[in-house]
C-alpha cells in the first residue's frame, strides 16, 4: 500500500490574521485514487492548486490509492454465467454515482451469449440486482459466505474498484495515521483530528467518462466555460475572488493562450473554500463526478448556525425531472432540515406518491454527495476501522489477508439514520456485485448500532447542478444555456490553444494546438490535440488526445475519437513515446449493449450492417467467455509507430460506412488490438501472449517494427501455437481479396483446437504477424517457455499475465506537455514578434507546475537562435528572468557585478555583433553553473550583463562626429590656457525613463526637463588644458589626488564606474582620437567600439585584439598630454543629472582643447554612448537639461526598422521672462540626506521593460501623456496644474521603479505635502533632491518646512535649497594661466 503526501507546514496551532483572528482554512485535503498512479498525479495536481491559492499553503495533501481486493482466494464452487445486458448497464450507473465496482466480466452460457435480452426480460424490474441476482441462487461456500463469482479476480485482484464507503473508512484511518506520524506520534492517534477541518475528494476513477475514456479523470479534465468565480483560499477572511470574464487593469497577467481553464476540481474546491469559513471543525467528504456551481449569496452558503450543528449534514439542491429519476433524491422535513429517506433510481411515480417532489415547482432534492461529519461523528466512523468486520475495509484488513469489505456511503452508512428506515429496509438494501452478502449484513448491523441515533440533515444550496454521463450529455452541455448561480456562463471558444491555421477554426478548441489547412464546425469540440496539415473535424464530433501529424486527417459528423496512451513496459516500440490506440466510435454508441440488440450501435450504424459491410465476424473482436457488447469489443489496433500513417489508416476506417479497402482491413487484422474494456483496466487479457525475443535477434526485432511487427517479451506460447497463428495470419494476409470466410473458419477452427489450454488459448490472441519474426527467431528445435507472474496466498497459487491497458501517467503527461508547447508556441509568437505582451506569467506558471528549469530554458535557447536581432536584448533578459523565477529569492540579490572571467568569452561574442555565437557560448557556460541558488543567481546576472552590451551596441549607432573648431567664431587656447564650461543641473518635469534605452528606441521617449541654478551659480564645472608631455593627467574636484595616464593599460578601468577617474578616462576615450595599441596586455584586453581591431582565435579563445600604436606616439601626434579637472558642489547621487552633465561638459572641454566640437545633437549622443562605456547605463535626458537653458523638451523615435538610429533632438519651450519668474517664484529643492544609485533602479525598470509587464506598459504611455498636459501647464505658468502634474509623474515614476520612495521619503512627503501643489524625486527616485511646488511664494514656505523638520529627529541632514531656472545653459570661457602643474617624474607611482 503506498500513500502520497505533500506539505508546506505542520499541521499544529492555527495562526492568527493581522486583525488577530485564527485563520480558517483546510488543514488536510485527501483525494482517493483507483490506482498507484492516480495518487501521483492527483498529488501533483493538487500541489499545482496549492500553488494557485486555491489550496492553502498551509494545507496538508495526502493521495490514498484504494486497497487492493483480495477477492478470489477461495476455490471457485459454482458454475459461472454471464451477466445480463441490464446488469452491466446499472452497475456501470452506479459506478458513476458512488464510484463503485466496474464491469467484471464471466464467461457467458452459449443461452445468455446468443440471447443476451433473456435475462434483461426476466429481471427487468429488480432495480437492486447490480447488487445481488435475486433471480439466481446465491452462492455459497462451506462457511455460508458467498462466493465471488469472478474468476478473473483470481488473476489481477489489485484492479477491482471497491466501494464508496469503504473508500471513505480507509482514507480518515490514512489521514489519521499520516497526521499522528506527522505530529512526531508512534501510534494512532484519534485526537490529532480535534478542531481541524478535513476534506477528502472522493475520485470515482475512469470509467465511462465524457467525452469518451478519460484516464484524467473528470475532476481533473478542462470544462469550455468562461464567467466563472473562483474562490480561492480566504486569507485573513477575506473573499479572494477572481473572476475569470473581468477584463481590467487589476486582472492578474495574462498566462494562458485564450481563455484561462476551468476544471470540475476547482470549481468543487471554489465551493468548499466558501463553506469552510463557517464550517466547525470535522470531517467532509465530497463526491467528484458532478459539477455543482452554488449561488454565493445564499444564506444557507454563509450560516453561522447550520454548519455547526451536530452529527451528519448533507448538501442538497432542487432539481428538475432530468435528474431526479436517475440518481439519490431526499426526502427532507423542510421544518428540522432532517432528512427522512433517500431513494435511489425511483420512479417519478414513487417520489410523488412519497412526498420526494415539491408540487409547487416540481422539483425534488439530489444528494449532491457532499457529507460533512462533525467531530463526534467523525469519530465514530474511524472506530470502524477496528471493528469487525468493517476492519477489512482498510488496507491494513487487506494485509491480513481478509476479504475487503465494499461498502457504500448512500446505501451502507447514510442510509442507517434516515428516519424512515428500518432495520430489516436496511439490511435489504441493495449490495455490491461479488460481495459477500453475510459480511454485508454483520457490517450493516455493526453500522445501525453504532449511527442510527447520529442525526442526518439537509443544508439545501441554491445553484445549478450538472451530471454529464456520456457524450451526448457533455455535447447538450456545452451547447446550451449554461446556468452558473444566476449568472449565464459563456462556452469558451478557445480554451488555452494556439492556433495558426490558414482559415478560421471553428467549435471549441480547448488545450490545442492546431496548424495547417483545418475545417471544423460550430458543434465541434477538439481537446488536448495536436493537428497540422490537411485535417478536418465534422460537426458534433469529439477528437481527444490526438497528436496527428500527417497530410490529411479527416473525421466524420458524430464520431468520438480518442487517443489512449498505453502502458509500454512490456511492449517494446522504436520510438520514446507509449504505445496507443485511437479509440473510434459515434457520439450515440452505448458501449453496453449487445452486438445482436437490434438498437445498439456501432460508429453510428448498427452492427448488422458493420459487420456486413466490414466483413469482420464477431469471433475476431470478442473471444470467448466475454460479453459481446461494444465495451469488449477488440476493435482498436495498438499503434507502436506515431509516424506509420498506415496503423491510423486501420483505426480510422471504422468510421466509413462503405466497406474498408482490402489493404485497410488486412492490416487491421494483422493488428494487435484492445477494447475500451482493456483500456480501463476492466479485463484481465490472459490471451494477450508476448514473445521472448533473444538478445542476439533483438536488434532485427526492433529493426522491422515500421513493418507492423509488434515484440513483446515473455510468452505464453509454445512454438505449435505460434506455427498455428502464423497460418491463420498467412491464410489472413493471402486471401484478404476473396476469403474472408475462410479466414473466420480459421479463426473458429483454431479456436476450437485450443479451447481446453488456456495458455493455448489463440482465439484471443492479438493475430502476430509472425511469419518472418518466428523464422528468423525461433528455431525448430527451440521452443518459447511459458513466463507468467504468480502470487500466493494460503494454499492456493494462481498464475496473471501481463495486461495491456491504458497508462494513466503518460495520460497526465501528454496534457501537461501540450499545455507546455502550447506556451512555447505563445511564447515564441510574442518574442519573434516583438509582441508587447509579458512571458513571465508563462514561465512563473511552469515553475509553479514544476516544469524542470532545464525544459523552460532550452525552450528559449531555442527560440533564441532564430529571433530577429533587434529582440536579442528582451530574450537574455527572459532567460535571466526564468533564472529568477525558479530560484525563487534563495539566491540573493538580483542586481550585481556580471565580469566573471568565465563570461568573457561569451560577451566578446556580442560586442563584436555576433549574437548567435554569443547565445550558444552562454548556454555551454551556464550549464557549468546550474549548482546551486546563488550560482543560477550569478548566470542571471551576467545574462542581464549580456543584454546591457546588445543595448550599447545599439547606442553606439547613434551619429558623434567631431567637427573643427570655427576660429571665426569660438576663441582659441593656447597650450596654457584653462579652458572651463560651466553647467547648471536640471530638474526633471515629466517623461522620465522613456529616455532610457531600450524604452527610447522601442517605444519612443518624450521628456520634459528645466535647467537650474542652485543658490545662484551653475553647480558643475570641467576645466581642460593641453599639456607639452604625453600624458594624460584626470583630477576628480579642485583637491582630488592626480591620476596620471602613461600608457592605455591606464585607462582600461574606465568601464569601472567604481574606479579612480573612470568617467574622465571614459569621456576621452568617447572622442575617438586615440585608438588602443600594441603595448596593452592582451591577457586583459576587450575590445573597444569604434576602434580599429582583428579577430584572433586560438584552439581555446577568441578575443578581440586591437592593433595600434602607444599612447606617447598617439598624444605626440595630437601635439601634446592634457590635464583634467572635474567638480561639483552637489553630493553624488542628487538625482539632478549631475554625472550625465559633467560628461557634456568634460567632453566639451576636451574637444576644445585639440580644436574640436560636437554639435547639441552629437553631444547628447556622446555622452549616451559614454554611460554604456561606464557600464551604469541611463538616458539622455540629463544631458540636455544641463547643456540647454530653460525649459525643453527632448524627443527620441521608435525604431521601424533594423537601419534605424537613435536620434535624439531638444526643443527649447517657448515660455516668456514672466513666467519663467512665475514658476521660480513657487520652486524649491529640499535635500532628503540621502542620496541614491540610480543604477540599481535602471537594471530593476529595464528588467521590467524588457518583461513587458502589462503595468509598466501602461505606465509607459501614461508618461508620454503626462508630457503634453505639462507642457501646456509650464507655457501657461499655470502653478497649480504644475504641481498636479508633478505629483501625477512621480507617482508614475514609482510604478516605474519599484524602491524609489523608501520609508524615509514618504516621511518627508507628509511633513511638506500641505504646502504644495506638488512634488517630486528629481530623477530615478530613492533619495536625493525633493522638487517642491509651492502654494505660496517659495521663500514664505521655506521658513515653514524648515521649522516643521527641524523638530523631527532623524531629518538633521534634510536641508532646504533656494533655485531658480537657469537660461543659458552651457557656458565656455577661457582661463589664462601663468603657471601649470609639473608632470612628475616616470618613477612617480600612481
Amino acid at each position: 500500500m503506498n500513500f502520497h503526501s505533500y506539505q508546506h507546514n505542520y499541521i499544529g496551532e492555527k495562526s492568527l490574521n493581522e486583525n488577530g483572528e485564527e485563520e480558517i482554512y483546510w488543514d488536510a485535503i485527501a483525494v482517493t485514487a483507483p490506482k498507484y498512479e492516480h495518487a501521483e498525479e492527483f498529488l501533483k495536481e493538487l500541489q499545482n492548486r496549492q500553488n494557485e491559492g486555491i489550496i492553502s499553503k498551509k494545507t496538508f495533501l495526502i493521495s490514498i490509492p484504494d486497497p487492493y481486493i483480495n477477492t478470489g482466494y477461495r476455490p471457485m464452487k459454482t458454475k459461472r454465467r454471464s451477466k445480463s445486458q441490464e446488469e452491466i448497464e446499472e452497475e456501470e450507473e452506479e459506478e458513476e454515482t458512488f464510484g463503485e465496482i466496474p464491469l467484471q466480466y464471466q464467461s457467458n452460457n452459449n443461452k445468455n451469449d446468443n440471447n443476451p435480452n433473456n435475462n434483461n426480460n426476466n429481471n427487468k424490474n429488480d432495480k437492486h440486482k447490480i447488487y445481488h441476482n435475486h433471480s439466481i441462487k446465491n452462492n455459497i461456500d462451506d462457511n455460508g459466505d458467498e462466493i465471488d463469482e469472478n474468476e478473473e479476480n483470481l488473476h489481477k485482484p489489485h484492479y477491482t474498484k471497491v466501494g464508496s464507503g469503504s473508500s471513505m473508512i480507509n482514507s480518515l484511518f490514512v489521514i489519521t495515521e499520516k497526521l499522528s506520524a506527522l505530529s512526531g506520534k508512534s501510534y494512532l492517534d484519534v485526537d490529532i483530528l480535534k478542531n481541524k477541518r478535513i476534506l477528502l475528494l472522493l475520485n470515482g476513477g475512469i470509467h465511462q467518462h465524457a467525452p469518451l475514456v478519460n484516464l484524467c479523470t473528470k475532476s481533473f479534465s478542462m470544462m469550455p466555460l468562461k464567467n466563472i468565480d473562483i474562490i480561492k483560499h480566504h486569507q485573513n477572511q477575506n473573499q479572494n475572488k477572481h473572476h475569470q470574464g473581468e477584463q481590467n487593469k487589476n486582472e492578474k497577467p495574462k498566462k494562458y493562450v485564450g481563455d484561462e481553464p476551468v476544471y470540475p476540481i476547482d470549481i468543487l474546491l471554489s465551493n468548499l473554500n466558501d463553506i469552510v469559513l463557517n464550517l466547525q471543525p470535522g470531517f467532509m467528504v465530497s463526491s467528484t463526478e458532478s459539477l455543482i456551481f452554488f449561488n454565493r449569496e445564499d444564506s444557507n452558503l454563509k450560516s453561522k448556525t447550520l454548519w455547526k450543528q451536530s452529527g451528519v449534514s448533507v448538501i442538497t439542491m432542487n432539481v428538475g425531472p432530468d435528474y431526479y429519476t436517475n440518481h439519490g433524491m431526499c426526502k427532507i422535513n423542510e421544518e428540522t432540515g432532517e432528512i427522512l429517506e433517500i431513494a435511489y433510481k425511483k420512479p417519478k411515480e414513487y417520489l410523488e406518491v412519497n412526498g420526494f417532489i415539491s408540487k409547487n415547482d416540481d422539483t425534488a432534492s439530489i444528494y449532491t454527495g457532499i457529507i460533512f461529519f462533525c467531530e463526534k461523528t467523525t469519530e465514530k466512523l474511524l472506530y470502524l476501522h477496528n471493528t469487525s468486520p468493517l476492519d477489512s475495509c482498510t488496507y491494513l484488513g487487506v494485509d491480513s489477508g481478509s476479504q475487503l469489505l465494499k461498502f457504500g456511503v448512500f446505501p451502507d452508512i447514510l442510509c442507517s439514520m434516515t428516519k424512515n428506515e428500518t432495520f430489516e429496509s436496511y439490511l435489504n438494501q441493495p449490495y455490491f456485485y461479488g460481495s459477500h452478502k453475510s459480511l454485508v449484513r454483520k457490517a450493516r448491523k455493526v453500522v445501525w448500532d453504532s449511527f442510527r441515533t447520529t442525526p442526518i440533515r439537509s443544508i439545501k444550496i441554491k445553484g445549478s447542478f450538472y451530471y454529464l454521463k456520456n457524450p451526448t450529455d457533455y455535447l447538450n452541455f456545452i451547447n446550451s444555456n449554461i446556468s452558473t448561480c444566476g449568472e449565464k456562463s459563456i462556452i469558451s471558444k478557445k480554451m488555452h490553444s494556439f492556433i495558426d491555421c490558414q482559415d478560421s477554426v471553428k467549435g471549441i478548441i480547448v488545450n490545442s494546438i492546431l496548424m495547417g489547412k483545418g475545417k471544423s464546425f460550430d458543434t465541434t469540440v477538439i481537446y488536448d490535440s495536436i493537428l497540422t496539415g490537411n485535417w478536418s473535424i465534422g460537426e458534433r464530433s469529439i477528437v481527444f488526445g490526438v497528436k496527428s501529424l500527417f497530410e490529411t486527417f479527416h473525421i466524420h459528423s458524430n464520431m468520438m475519437v480518442n487517443e489512449i496512451r498505453l502502458k509500454s513496459i512490456k511492449i517494446k516500440h522504436s520510438i520514446s513515446e507509449s504505445p496507443k490506440a485511437l479509440i473510434v466510435l459515434g457520439i450515440e454508441d452505448d458501449l453496453n449493449s449487445f452486438y445482436n440488440d437490434p438498437t445498439a450501435r456501432i460508429a453510428n450504424r448498427n452492427w448488422e450492417e458493420f459487420l456486413l459491410s466490414s466483413g469482420v465476424s464477431p469471433d475476431e473482436l470478442w473471444s470467448k467467455g466475454v460479453p459481446k457488447i461494444l465495451r469488449t469489443a477488440r476493435l482498436f489496433p495498438i499503434i507502436v509507430n506515431d509516424q506509420d500513417e498506415k496503423m491510423y489508416e486501420a483505426s480510422l476506417w471504422i468510421q466509413n460506412k462503405q466497406s474498408p479497402p482490402l489493404s485497410v482491413i488486412g492490416r487491421w487484422r494483422s493488428s494487435k488490438r484492445i477494447s475500451v474494456a482493456d483500456i480501463i483496466g476492466e479485463s484481465y487479457l490472459l490471451d494477450y501472449t508476448q514473445l521472448e525475443v533473444k538478445q542476439q535477434v533483438q536488434q532485427l526485432s526492433e529493426n522491422r517494427v515500421g513493418d507492423g511487427i509488434l515484440i513483446v517479451e515473455n510468452s505464453d506460447l509454445n512454438s505449435n501455437n505460434c506455427n498455428n497463428s502464423n497460418n491463420n495470419n498467412n491464410n489472413n494476409n493471402d486471401n484478404n481479396n476473396n476469403n474472408n470466410n475462410n479466414n473466420n473458419n480459421n479463426n473458429n477452427n483454431s479456436n476450437n483446437n485450443n479451447n481446453n489450454n488456456l495458455n493455448n488459448s489463440n482465439e484471443n490472441c492479438f493475430n502476430f504477424n509472425t511469419n518472418n519474426l518466428v523464422d528468423n527467431i525461433v528455431s525448430n528445435s527451440e521452443r518459447i517457455k511459458p513466463c507468467t507472474t504468480s502470487f500466493t496466498t494460503g494454499a492456493s497459487e494462481y498464475s496473471s499475465k501481463w495486461m495491456i491497458e491504458g497508462d494513466i501517467e503518460a495520460g497526465f503527461k501528454w496534457r501537461r506537455e501540450i499545455s507546455f508547447q502550447v506556451d512555447s508556441m505563445e511564447i515564441e509568437h510574442i518574442l519573434v514578434q516583438g509582441i508587447d505582451q509579458s512571458i513571465l506569467p508563462f514561465v512563473k506558471k511552469w515553475s509553479e507546475c514544476n516544469i524542470p528549469l532545464s525544459k523552460a530554458l532550452e525552450t528559449l535557447d531555442r527560440i533564441s537562435l532564430s529571433c530577429p536581432l533587434q529582440y536579442t536584448g528582451r530574450l537574455l533578459s527572459c532567460i535571466s528572468d526564468t533564472l529568477a523565477i525558479y530560484v525563487n529569492n534563495q539566491g540573493g540579490l538580483r542586481s550585481g557585478p556580471a565580469r566573471n572571467s568565465q563570461f568573457e568569452k561569451s560577451f566578446n561574442y556580442f560586442r563584436i555583433h555576433d549574437e548567435r555565437k554569443g547565445f550558444l557560448s552562454l548556454i555551454k557556460e551556464r550549464r557549468k553553473w546550474l549548482t546551486s541558488y546563488e550560482s543560477m543567481i550569478r548566470v542571471a546576472r551576467h545574462y542581464e550583463g549580456a543584454g546591457q552590451i546588445v543595448i550599447k551596441n545599439i547606442v553606439d549607432t547613434c551619429p558623434t562626429e567631431l567637427k573643427p573648431l570655427d576660429t571665426s567664431i569660438n576663441p582659441t587656447a593656447t597650450i596654457k590656457d584653462w579652458i572651463c564650461v560651466s553647467l547648471p543641473v536640471r530638474i526633471d518635469l515629466a517623461g522620465g525613463w522613456t529616455d532610457t534605452p531600450p524604452i527610447c528606441y522601442e517605444h519612443g521617449g518624450v521628456v520634459l526637463n528645466a535647467a537650474i541654478r542652485i543658490r545662484g551659480k551653475k553647480s558643475i564645472e570641467a576645466r581642460v588644458r593641453r599639456l607639452d608631455e604625453p600624458v594624460l593627467i584626470f583630477r576628480v574636484g579642485q583637491t582630488g589626488d592626480s591620476i596620471i595616464c602613461r600608457s592605455l593599460n591606464d585607462l582600461m578601468d574606465y568601464d569601472q564606474p567604481h574606479a579612480p577617474g573612470s568617467l574622465l578616462k571614459s569621456c576621452f576615450l568617447q572622442l575617438g582620437l586615440i585608438d588602443y595599441g600594441d603595448d596593452i596586455n592582451f591577457n586583459n584586453v576587450r575590445s573597444v567600439d569604434g576602434r580599429k581591431a582583428k579577430t584572433i582565435t586560438t584552439s581555446t579563445t577568441t578575443a578581440c585584439v586591437v592593433v595600434c600604436k602607444t599612447l606617447k606616439q598617439q598624444l605626440e601626434s595630437l601635439g601634446g598630454g592634457m590635464e583634467v579637472t572635474s567638480s561639483s558642489d552637489l553630493p553624488t547621487g542628487s538625482g539632478l543629472g549631475t554625472s550625465s552633465i559633467l560628461a557634456a561638459g568634460l567632453i566639451t572641454a576636451m574637444a576644445y582643447a585639440y580644436g574640436y566640437k560636437y554639435s547639441d545633437q552629437h553631444l547628447f549622443h556622446a555622452v549616451l554612448k559614454v554611460e554604456q562605456m561606464l557600464t551604469t547605463g541611463g538616458g539622455w535626458q540629463d544631458q540636455i537639461g544641463g547643456v540647454l537653458g530653460g525649459f525643453k523638451e527632448g524627443r527620441c523615435t521608435r525604431f521601424h526598422s533594423k537601419s534605424d538610429k537613435i536620434m535624439v533632438t531638444a526643443t527649447q519651450l517657448p515660455m516668456s521672462d514672466q513666467t519663467i519668474q512665475t514658476i521660480n517664484n513657487h520652486l524649491l529643492l529640499i535635500y532628503t540626506g540621502r542620496t541614491r544609485l540610480a543604477r540599481d533602479l535602471l537594471q530593476d525598470v529595464i528588467r521590467r521593460w524588457y518583461a513587458k509587464t502589462q503595468e509598466i506598459l501602461s505606465n509607459t504611455e501614461a508618461l508620454i501623456q503626462t508630457t503634453q498636459t505639462m507642457k501646456d501647464a509650464l507655457i501657461k505658468g499655470d502653478i497649480k496644474e504644475i504641481g498636479s502634474c508633478l505629483l501625477q509623474y512621480w507617482n508614475q515614476k514609482k510604478a516605474m521603479a519599484v524602491g524609489s520612495e523608501p520609508t524615509r521619503i514618504v516621511q518627508i512627503f507628509n511633513l511638506v505635502k500641505d504646502y504644495t501643489y506638488g512634488y517630486s524625486l528629481a530623477g530615478a527616485g530613492g533619495g536625493g533632491f525633493m522638487i517642491l511646488i509651492t502654494k505660496d511664494h517659495c521663500t514664505v514656505t521655506k521658513h515653514k518646512l524648515q521649522e516643521i523638520i527641524g523638530k523631527v529627529d532623524g531629518l538633521e541632514s534634510v536641508e532646504i535649497f533656494d533655485t531658480e531656472i537657469d537660461t543659458n545653459g552651457l557656458e565656455i570661457s577661457i582661463e589664462k594661466h601663468i603657471e601649470y602643474l609639473q608632470v612628475p617624474p616616470m618613477n612617480v607611482t600612481n
